[in-house]
């Protein structure tokens, strides 16, 4: 990256808390497993407090050029404690109980996977870098290909890019129909597009100690539930398309991580009820946010468990949202723009 590149980036970047050192741990040991490991599996661990993803949050900084991971913290507002179930937690089996029956579509080759979610942050549309803060409305378009995803962040015209398989290049002065927003690329990018996520997590066991296994393996981290408990939220998070069965095996391999509890009556972006599976790590309380009656995904949020400094001055108060973001439901559709 040019320093012209990174002085922009920087100054888009929202100066808010810092990350907590647990998601700086966990940016490093992906650091290290993308220089060691260039063939790890479809989901390598990623600072939790900003995902390119199969969502290309950056997809703004991908198309003015400069193609760069922003790790950032947002704080907006104070979040309920709740009241935590004691004992074991036997409401993540009623979830796997209740989600394993649902169906879940599995898309065309040409069709496109549609997931409008709330944000608290994102780069604004256009060239020009920029943050918009508050809820902000991000709507994309992916391919189930994986070799186009569009995407209009409140309401603004819909981008189109398009991302090139790993080692692929296009001619100078190529011009692709109807690509308006540049390319993306990356063997990360790549194997992160719907169907390859669609493909490693359909192929993941059903069995809930084989599945915590595999995701330990793929993780590198046998040891390290704090790596783990958030390799799930991901998955979760960027997979739309999670197999019935298999999803009732992740909330089931949830329940065997230690620390996780479940919170209900928690608030997500949007204002929703919903129940939270908890798991404190360091200084701050990740929360994977489910709907209280279908068990689907609804989101995530990370919340400060005690004052948080940088410099000797507080940066996030105890009970404050550092950073969250809400679904707002997944459709299958046949072309980009295509809302219902």
């Amino acid at each position: 990256m040019i320093d012209k590149e990174i002085v922009l980036v920087r100054e888009a970047r929202p100066a808010d808390v810092p990350a907590d050192s647990a998601a700086k741990a966990r940016a490093w040991a992906r650091l290290r497993a993308e220089m060691e490991s260039p063939g790890t599996p479809a989901f390598e661990a990623r600072p939790f407090h900003r995902r390119l993803g199969w969502r290309l949050g950056a997809v703004g900084v991908i198309a003015a050029g400069a193609a760069a991971a922003v790790v950032v913290t947002q704080a907006v507002g104070s979040a309920p404690v709740g009241k935590p179930n004691t004992g074991p937690v036997p409401s993540l089996e009623l979830a796997a109980q209740t989600i394993e029956q649902q169906t879940v579509p599995k898309p065309r080759a040409d069709q496109w996977v549609y997931a409008p979610e709330l944000r608290n942050w994102a780069i604004a549309p256009g060239n020009t870098i920029g943050t918009l803060r508050g809820k902000v409305k991000v709507e994309q378009w992916w391919r189930f290909d994986g070799r186009r995803v569009a995407e209009s962040v409140n309401g603004s015209k819909i981008t189109m890019t398009a991302i090139l398989r790993p080692g692929e290049k296009i001619p100078p002065g190529h011009v692709i129909p109807g690509v308006n927003g540049g390319f993306a690329w990356g063997a990360g990018v790549w194997r992160r597009s719907p169907r390859g996520l669609y493909d490693y997590v359909a192929k993941l066991p059903t069995d809930p100690a084989a599945l915590l296994k595999k995701i330990r393996h793929d993780t590198q981290a046998a040891d390290d539930d704090d790596a783990t408990f958030y390799r799930i939220q991901e998955i979760l998070d960027d997979d739309k398309l999670i197999p019935a069965k298999t999803n009732a095996a992740i909330y089931r391999a949830l329940a065997m991580i230690s620390g996780v509890r479940i919170v209900p009556g928690v608030k997500d972006l949007a204002g929703r009820s919903g129940v939270a599976v908890v798991r404190d790590q360091d200084t701050t309380r990740f929360e994977i946010i489910l709907d209280p009656k279908t068990y689907q995904y609804r989101g995530w949020r990370s919340v400060a468990l005690k004052d948080q400094y940088a410099r000797k001055k507080l940066t996030a108060h105890a009970g404050q949202v550092l950073n969250d973001s809400a679904d707002q439901g997944m459709r299958v559709v046949d072309q980009p723009g295509t809302r219902d």
